[in-house]
C-alpha cells in the first residue's frame, strides 16, 4: 500500500485534538471519520491508521506509552532505547517518533476536520499549521460523495 504524506488536523467540537501524517484527503481520512462513531476513542483509532504526529496534551502520555511499546517491538529495542530516540535505520518516518503536544505542532496542514456531534466538517488548508488558519476557507459538511472522491477539493 502506498501512503501519501497529506497532513491533516482533527478537531473535536472546535478544539484541535490530533494531527495526522498520512492520507489526510477526504477520500481517505475523511471517509474513515465519516464511518466511525465520532467518540474520542473511535476518532483516535482512525487517526492511528493515519500516523498521529501530535495530540492534545491530555492524550499524549497515553498515546506515547502505546507508541513506544509498538516501536520497541517493531525495532527489537528496549523501551529505554526507543525513548532516547534510538532506531536501527538512518531513515525515520512518520510513526517512528513519539507523539508531540499539538500546541507545539508546526507542520504542513493540507486538510482540517471538525467533528461536531455526529457530523464531520472539513476544509482545505494551505501552509504551515497554525499559520494556515489565517487564510483558511470556511468549513463545509463532509458528504459521503466527497469521502468517496479522490481528493475532495
Amino acid at each position: 500500500m502506498v501512503k501519501i504524506g497529506t497532513r491533516a488536523i482533527i478537531r473535536i467540537d472546535g478544539e484541535p485534538m490530533l494531527a495526522t501524517h498520512w492520507d489526510g484527503y477526504p477520500a481517505s481520512l475523511g471517509r474513515d471519520l465519516l464511518n466511525c462513531d465520532k467518540s474520542v476513542k473511535a476518532v483516535i483509532e482512525v487517526a492511528k491508521a493515519h500516523a498521529i504526529d501530535s495530540a492534545d496534551a491530555s492524550l499524549v502520555k497515553t498515546l506515547n506509552a502505546e507508541r513506544v511499546t509498538l516501536l520497541a517491538e517493531k525495532h527489537q529495542l528496549s523501551l529505554q532505547e526507543i525513548k532516547v530516540g534510538k532506531r536501527p535505520e538512518n531513515v525515520i518516518c512518520a510513526g517512528d517518533c513519539e507523539i508531540a503536544d499539538i500546541g507545539l505542532h508546526r507542520d504542513l496542514a493540507e486538510f482540517q476536520y471538525d467533528i461536531r456531534g455526529s457530523q464531520v466538517f472539513f476544509r482545505k488548508l494551505d501552509g504551515w499549521w497554525p499559520e494556515a488558519l489565517k487564510q483558511a476557507v470556511e468549513f463545509r459538511l463532509l458528504a459521503e460523495k466527497e469521502g468517496a472522491s479522490s481528493r475532495g477539493e
